[in-house]
């Protein structure tokens, strides 16, 4: 094997390592955006259901207080 041949087996080495760490990097950070996706689809969920319950309570507070100014 030349020595050009070995340097170019080297760069191809190197780059196959850089390429498959990145990939990693790219896979962990995917399942990471993932669970958190998961996290804020949970949270999104109970802070609706938790408005809907507090605009409920509004509502019943200003038909009781409609109520009351027209007694």
């Amino acid at each position: 094997m030349t020595e050009l041949e070995k340097q170019l087996l080297s760069a191809l080495e190197q780059l196959q390592q850089d390429y498959s760490k990145r990939l990693d990097e790219w896979e962990n950070a995917f399942a990471e955006w993932r669970t958190m996706s998961g996290l804020m689809q949970r949270e999104n969920a109970a802070l609706s259901e938790r408005v809907t319950g507090l605009s409920r309570q509004v509502q019943s507070l200003s038909e009781q207080l409609r109520r009351l100014s027209q007694g």
